[in-house]
């Protein structure tokens, strides 16, 4: 006999988007929970009052999550072009940024965020990183995908290029 059970689960993500959840569902043994974003409140970000009006065809991008849970978590987010009639009567066009996640990386925040922090603050190599997150959330992460998050990070710090240096030569060290 088959039973459903249902668990709550909050993130940055949920909190973030909750006036465009739609539902989740299970797929090859995967969470997936479902962003409709032409339901999110865009008016507000956008500065407009104008009436929001959406293109017939829509995608979707799938961002894995952190999931302590038996199954691991992905997030679909549903998108279209939209665009509005701005103070002008001109036509104006955008693209919904998805915010919490990173749309290149197929990963949240939450996930860039841990792997930096083991590699750089923990020492554990690039490529026990992998496998701890292959393991343990079942998400699949190449070392070359973390040494770049390392490295973005890395980027956007103002350190002294002493310490900087010593971090590149750690994070080297520990690719393994």
């Amino acid at each position: 006999m088959a039973v459903t059970v249902q668990m709550q689960f909050t993130s940055a993500v949920t909190e973030m988007y909750q006036d465009a959840f739609v539902g989740s569902s299970m797929e090859n043994g995967t969470t997936i929970i479902t962003f409709d974003l032409r339901q999110h409140d865009f008016q507000q970000e956008l500065g407009t009052q104008a009436r929001l009006c959406w293109r017939k065809e829509s995608y979707h991008v799938d961002v894995h999550e952190l999931s302590t849970f038996h199954n691991p978590i992905t997030y679909r987010f549903v998108l279209a072009q939209g665009s509005y009639l701005d103070a002008q009567n001109q036509r104006r066009y955008f693209t919904p940024e998805i915010k919490g996640v990173s749309t290149s990386q197929h990963m949240s925040h939450s996930v860039i965020r841990l792997a930096c922090y083991l590699a750089v603050v923990c020492g554990v190599s690039l490529r026990h990183i992998a496998l701890l997150f292959s393991a343990l959330f079942l998400i699949p992460i190449t070392k070359s995908s973390i040494k770049r998050w390392i490295d973005a990070i890395g980027s956007n710090l103002r350190i002294s290029s002493k310490i900087w240096g010593g971090v590149r030569r750690s994070s080297r060290r520990h690719q393994g």
